[in-house]
Order: C-alpha cells, then sequence, then structure tokens
C-alpha cells in the first residue's frame, strides 16, 4: 500500500512538471526566446523518456530517486533556465553539489543492480565510498562536456565565460559525491 501511494505521489510530481515546463517552454517560444524554448523541449523529450523507462523498465528507478529526479529538473530547468535564478550567487553551485549528491544515489543503485545484495554487503566500505565518489565526479565531467557541446553547438550559455566555472561545477559534484557516499556508506553499515 505505502509502495504504491509513492508511486501515486512521484506520478504527481512528473505531471505537475512536465505540465510546467511545457507551459513555459510555449511561452518562451511566443516570447521569441527560442534558444530556452528549445531547452525547454530538450527537457520535455527527458522527461517522456524517464517516465516511459519507469513504467515499461523492469529497472525502473526507486520511487524516491525518481521523485529526485524530477524535482531537480525542475530546479535546474524551471527555476533556474526559465525562472532567471542562475543569476542569483551561487545557484549553480548548489545545482551542481546536489547534483552530486543525487549521482551518488544513483551510483549505489547501479551497483546494486550490477552486483545484486549479496555481494553488495560484502564489499569494503572504502570501495563503496571511492566507487560513488569516482562515479560521482566521472558524470559530473560528462556533464560539463555536454554544456560545452551545446554552448558551441546550440549558442547556450551555460558555461559562462570562462574556465572557472567548469572547474568549480565540477567540484560542486565532487563535494556532493564525497557527501552522497558517506551518508550511503553511514546508512549501508547500519544494516
Amino acid at each position: 500500500m505505502e509502495s504504491k501511494k509513492a508511486s501515486n505521489i512521484v506520478r504527481m510530481i512528473w505531471w505537475a512538471v512536465f505540465i510546467i515546463i511545457a507551459v513555459w517552454s510555449a511561452y518562451m517560444l511566443f516570447d521569441g526566446r527560442g534558444t530556452k524554448a528549445f531547452m525547454g523541449l530538450l527537457t520535455i523529450v527527458s522527461l517522456i523518456a524517464i517516465g516511459i523507462w519507469q513504467k515499461k523498465s523492469r529497472y525502473a528507478f526507486p520511487d524516491f530517486f525518481a521523485g529526485m529526479t524530477y524535482v531537480f529538473i525542475f530546479i535546474a530547468v524551471g527555476l533556474g533556465t526559465f525562472g532567471g535564478f542562475y543569476s542569483i550567487p551561487h545557484f549553480d553551485d548548489f545545482l551542481h553539489l546536489t547534483s552530486g549528491i543525487w549521482i551518488g544515489c544513483g551510483a549505489w543503485i547501479i551497483m546494486g543492480l550490477l552486483v545484486g545484495k549479496t555481494i553488495i554487503n560484502q564489499l569494503p566500505k572504502f570501495f563503496i565510498g571511492l566507487y560513488i565518489i569516482l562515479f560521482a565526479l566521472a558524470i559530473a565531467g560528462a556533464w560539463e562536456l555536454l554544456e560545452f557541446a551545446g554552448d558551441k553547438l546550440f549558442h547556450f550559455t551555460a558555461q559562462g565565460r570562462d574556465h572557472d566555472d567548469t572547474m568549480f561545477d565540477m567540484i560542486d559534484g565532487l563535494i556532493g559525491g564525497i557527501i552522497a557516499s558517506a551518508f550511503i556508506i553511514r546508512s549501508h553499515s547500519k544494516k
């Protein structure tokens, strides 16, 4: 019963984020801000892909992680891109730090799928922590490559004018990965 209730809440969050991003994207398009509308379209496609994955896949994300994903998308694209929150000092740092935490949780989920519960309980804490931290750092680096590509190909402005932003974003992701690693190791040890 509790799982069905959680799934329904996550589904409502998905719909709320989907509708808000779709309406905001349409507004941006009609307001002549085509680049932001295009970013909104990419977000809508991503939400649809995640929604299909959640519905059809044997390996659907746990409800808490799916909910985190939708809320993160709303904060990053809805508030950040459309709402102008990127002009708030350190908003980008907040996003990259929380993305490191989110990615760390994703790394833990992937590890569980790859090795199973029996083996995961036998792995040393150091290995689990290192895996989560390196996974978060690798994804932070890959994200910066995507931002660079978006800036060059589609004239986005994700990386600003200097490369300090890229490095600070990766450091923020690394710190988030360390936080996730510490939390996961601590909760895993209690079990």
